[in-house]
């Protein structure tokens, strides 16, 4: 069994805080019902989302010629890999290298007005937790974040939005991930607003290469290669026993804050399951796509032991300059982290015996062993 402690977040601002009425209305309507209780949390993204309709209006008119004609000089560096398999660890070091540029989240919480609109840094400084309440981890407007929350900001069909609506946390997977049962023009019109977003965010980031960390990125290789052919690709990989823990306590911390319905444990197991399953075949699969040379794969385990010796592994295997110049920025980094603690959490036999047999696939693949009940 997973032993969480309890979690009181210190607002109800969801990932589509940012979001324009129109799309937040699309998104509500689009999505079935929300449960009596959880009304007032609808009703303070709508606040929050009708009180920015100038801040946007006004950037719209001022930036928006600026943003489309902005280039990306050079094509995205995508880090793929499931969520609590280190891909933050691995963005934040790369983020530390001063020749990349990377979405914030101020950029990711309010990306039709974060170059303007200093009234919602002032809201976020005042709403937004020092530590990220699954793992411990620094946040902070400025911080790195991941670019899923903008776009679904910027598009209501966003599988984040499958954290105010988690009966539908699958369906949004193939819908908005795998654009499955859907029209090409969603697709399509999901491809457009990416790239916008990304021009945006080099624009802010004064024309440096971004690098992008996305965990659903990493079942859309296909998607991204229509759109940046030439774009390289770090995938991060970890015990699965130790992402399926850590996993639910993300799920159980974030979606259950979020949340406009509610969700049977059993059912959200069952979904942690199967998306894991889902997303990882899918990696798999399309990871062949990529052309040799653009694609790098590590192992979370090295990661933490060896962190430098894995970047500089990163940066040779993509033929990526600038390695050695950012050393002492990478070394400054580590230290902030020597007294970080992960979380801790306990699996018994039977939750053992589960994912053992649901996700053996990628045991057997990366040569994990099957872990003795022992405290995570």
């Amino acid at each position: 069994m997973l032993m969480t402690q309890k979690f009181s977040i210190t607002s109800k601002l969801g990932p589509s805080i940012g979001s324009s009425i129109r799309n937040w209305m699309k998104l509500v309507i689009s999505s079935g019902s929300v449960d009596l209780k959880y009304y007032p949390r609808v009703f303070l993204v709508d606040l929050i989302s009708a009180i920015g309709i100038p801040f946007r209006i006004y950037e719209n008119l001022r930036l928006n010629d600026k943003i489309y004609s902005t280039e990306l000089k050079a094509p995205p560096l995508f880090i793929l890999g499931h969520w609590r398999s280190g891909t933050t660890h691995i963005h934040n070091l790369l983020c530390q290298d001063p020749q990349f540029g990377y979405i914030t989240m101020l950029n990711a919480a309010f990306p039709k007005s974060f170059i303007s609109n200093n009234f919602f840094k002032w809201i976020m400084k005042k709403l937004i937790p020092k530590k990220r309440p699954m793992d411990n981890m620094e946040m902070g407007i400025n911080i790195a974040q991941e670019e899923e929350m903008a776009l679904g900001n910027l598009f209501p069909y966003s599988f984040y939005n499958a954290f105010y609506f988690p009966r539908r946390l699958i369906e949004f997977y193939q819908k908005y991930v795998r654009f499955a049962n859907i029209s090409k023009k969603i697709k399509n019109q999901w491809q457009k607003v990416y790239y916008f977003l990304l021009k945006k965010a080099t624009l802010y980031m004064n024309g440096k290469r971004l690098v992008l960390k996305n965990p659903v990125n990493t079942a859309r290789i296909k998607y991204l290669l229509e759109m940046f052919p030439d774009a390289k690709f770090i995938h991060i990989y970890r015990n699965p026993y130790d992402v399926y823990g850590s996993t639910q306590i993300l799920y159980q911390k974030m979606m259950r804050a979020f949340m406009f319905q509610k969700i049977s444990d059993k059912d959200l197991e069952q979904d942690i399951f199967r998306l894991y399953s889902e997303i990882m075949k899918t990696y798999f699969k399309e990871k062949e796509l990529i052309p040799k040379g653009n694609l790098v794969e590590i192992k979370f385990e090295d990661l933490e032991i060896k962190p430098l010796d894995q970047l500089d592994k990163i940066y040779s295997a993509l033929n990526l300059t600038g390695f050695e110049n950012a050393i002492q920025c990478f070394k400054n980094y580590l230290k902030t982290l020597i007294n970080y603690k992960k979380n801790k959490f306990e699996l018994d036999n039977q939750t053992i015996e589960k994912i053992s047999k649901n996700w053996k696939f990628t045991i057997d693949k990366w040569g994990y062993d099957v872990p003795k009940l022992d405290l995570y």
